[in-house]
């Protein structure tokens, strides 16, 4: 059944998921993978209200897929779904109409809601490109947005200003924030909390403070083989719970200057072969292969991510 742009809304909270795309070769999406996991997430409490399945985004490597792959990608994740969690699609596209034409088949596949970024190919579109760009999509479908406020891929941060007009489009009804600058995201929660879901991707940095703000989750790729964790997070954050909050940090941290220093040196690209990697170590199927720019962390590394989970105790 269809939800409204209010009860899409409301259920654009809890965990975040960037869900990986499992590949079984160059040329074919691991299908029973893909799956697998799906379930693994849902059954292990990314459900309504309490989660959002994010796929194709960045790291789902939606740039990397054909239009019949994302088209099956949608397909396999909206079934198994079957309205137990909200399917966030990723339009990971540079230009306006090929976004048109992925939110086009997301909406007539059933998806709740699209993820979409500021035109990207050409860097730092002025404010009018971007609000025309969201508006041209808004009209040619039904579909709820999600804004991906991403200055790294589309080399700006999305202004107060700028998100304050984007607003105006009754079809928004989320934003996922990744500016790295707190006093920012609080003009965002501010500003903008009562108007739609203000979804942070540095949770694990901020935390319970970008809650305490106004946030009704956090962007993550940890359910993708600890959900039970991603949750814990979410609950922690939701009580304002500092020490707890702190407790968890400290856990992680370890992992996240792990990460971080591999993407400093080695792109972002690195995030997703990392994390794809800590999921096989924890037993998730992700295929055995990757697609360029991403590329499999080697035997050296795989023993350093391995000690790193099992310290912070991840498996």
């Amino acid at each position: 059944m269809k939800r409204t742009l209010e009860e899409t809304k409301s259920l654009m909270r809890g965990v975040i998921n960037i869900q990986f795309t499992p590949f079984k070769s160059m040329t074919e999406i691991d299908e029973e993978a893909l799956r697998a996991n799906t379930r693994f997430m849902i059954e292990n409490g990314i459900v309504n209200g309490r989660g959002v399945l994010v796929i194709g985004g960045s790291n789902g490597e939606g740039f990397s897929l054909s239009t019949s792959e994302y088209q099956q990608l949608i397909d396999i994740v909206v079934e198994e779904a079957n309205g137990r969690v909200p399917v966030c699609v990723g339009c990971v596209r540079p230009a306006t109409q090929p976004v048109i034409e992925i939110a086009k088949y997301a909406e007539q596949a059933g998806a709740d809601c699209i993820m979409v970024l500021p035109p990207h190919y050409y860097k730092n579109a002025p404010p009018d490109v971007v609000f025309d760009h969201y508006k041209a999509i808004a009209d040619a479908t039904e579909i709820p947005i999600m804004i991906y406020n991403n200055c790294w891929v589309t080399g700006q941060d999305l202004s107060v200003d700028l998100l304050r007009r984007l607003a105006e489009i009754d079809q928004i009804v989320a934003l996922k924030e990744c500016t790295p600058y707190f006093h920012k995201l609080r003009e965002v929660a501010f500003y903008l909390a009562d108007r739609f879901a203000i979804l942070p991707c540095f949770t694990q940095k901020t935390m319970p403070f970008d809650y305490q703000l106004g946030a009704v989750g956090y962007i993550t790729l940890l359910a993708n083989f600890t959900p039970q964790l991603a949750l814990e997070i979410h609950d922690v954050c939701l009580a304002h719970d500092f020490e707890k909050a702190q407790e968890l940090y400290a856990r992680l941290r370890p992992v996240e200057g792990y990460i971080e220093a591999a993407v400093a040196s080695g792109g972002p690209a690195r995030e997703t072969a990392i994390v794809k990697e800590m999921c096989r170590i924890a037993g998730r199927p992700m295929g055995q292969v990757e697609r360029l720019p991403v590329v499999r962390p080697d035997e050296d590394e795989r023993r350093e991510i391995r000690r790193l989970m099992t310290e912070a105790g991840l498996l």
